[in-house]
């Protein structure tokens, strides 16, 4: 008790020694500064890493398909444009040997269209012949032309066709050669046909000026103004149709000639109607000119025109084609 009466409370005795600590089993774990995360996780963090990775595998597999969807999407999309330009160019190819049987063939080879002895139904025979030949050509040339046309649009490419680009220009380079080639024959067909109705009339008017000949030889007068007016038809619409470039202006003096040789033999019978004598003199002279002016008309100008005409079309042609072929 306190002096004051109070009670006291005396502290405890301390024991008499300290006991000691508690070792730890040697299988706890060891103490670490605060909990980590895998030690709260446990098997969660296991599943969403397990996860994680089938979501990676994921993305790698359907990008893997993209890109082979695309591919064979990319394949897909130029194979009917490269299809059908391959069917266009094989069909233009085919009808090659004969394109260049007509361009290369010189229908008025060895006619010597100045001869008073030209055999007019034989030559105009065979340019009928060889025009066959042109109008029977002249059909595949176009629908080719047209196929090739329609095909070429297809060809320029896409971003869906990009894996087949090299395919899909090597193609375009073959249309558009093909192309080319075909413009070329077209425009060789077209002066051809100029050419052969220029020829045609040319030859009609070879034969009147020959008939001319005979009737004058055997001096009927009647019968020689008779065939004065279809003789004048037939060289102005041969005149009419020397139109350069397509008919070299080679042809030219010719044309100008029978022009020429027509005029005299009208002044030669009005003439003689006229019972002109000096007139008459006057014409037979110039007959006999024009005559030798037809007869020294440079036939190798004529040759050397059309070559330069039609040589550097034969090689457009020619070039374009063994490109379109894949050359």
């Amino acid at each position: 008790m306190a002096e004051n009466g109070e009670p006291r409370i005396e502290p405890a005795s301390a024991p008499s020694s300290t006991p000691p600590a508690a070792t730890a089993p040697d299988s706890a774990p060891p103490i670490t500064a605060g909990p980590g995360p895998e030690s709260t996780a446990g098997p969660d963090v296991g599943r969403r890493r397990s996860s994680r990775r089938w979501l990676i595998i994921g993305a790698i597999a359907v990008l893997f398909l993209l890109i082979i969807g695309y591919v064979v999407g990319g394949a897909v999309a130029a194979g009917v444009p490269v299809s059908n330009a391959d069917k266009a160019l094989r069909t233009t190819i085919d009808h090659e040997n004969a394109v260049v049987a007509v361009l290369n063939e010189d229908p008025f080879k060895g006619v010597d269209l100045s001869s008073s002895t030209l055999d007019v139904p034989k030559a105009k025979s065979a340019l009928a012949g060889y025009m066959q030949k042109v109008l029977k050509v002249q059909p595949s040339v176009a629908s080719d032309r047209n196929a090739l046309q329609r095909v070429r649009p297809d060809l320029q490419g896409s971003f869906f066709t990009l894996p087949e680009q090299s395919t899909i220009s090597r193609d375009r380079r073959r249309v558009e050669a093909a192309l080319t080639a075909l413009s070329s024959a077209q425009r060789g067909i077209d002066i051809l046909k100029k050419q052969a109705a220029f020829v045609d009339a040319l030859f009609d008017a070879s034969a009147s000026f020959i008939a001319l000949g005979k009737t004058m030889e055997a001096e009927d007068l009647a019968g020689t103004a008779a065939q004065l007016p279809g003789t004048g038809a037939n060289v102005k619409k041969a005149a009419d149709l020397a139109q350069p470039p397509d008919v070299p202006e080679a042809f030219g003096p010719m044309v100008k000639g029978m022009q020429r040789a027509a005029d005299d033999v009208r002044g030669l019978v009005a003439a003689v109607q006229a019972n002109d004598r000096a007139a008459f003199q006057k014409y037979v002279a110039a007959l006999e000119a024009d005559g030798k002016a037809l007869e020294s008309i440079d036939q190798n100008a004529i040759d050397a025109a059309q070559k330069a005409l039609f040589q550097p079309l034969i090689d457009s042609y020619n070039r374009n084609m063994k490109i379109a072929a894949g050359g």
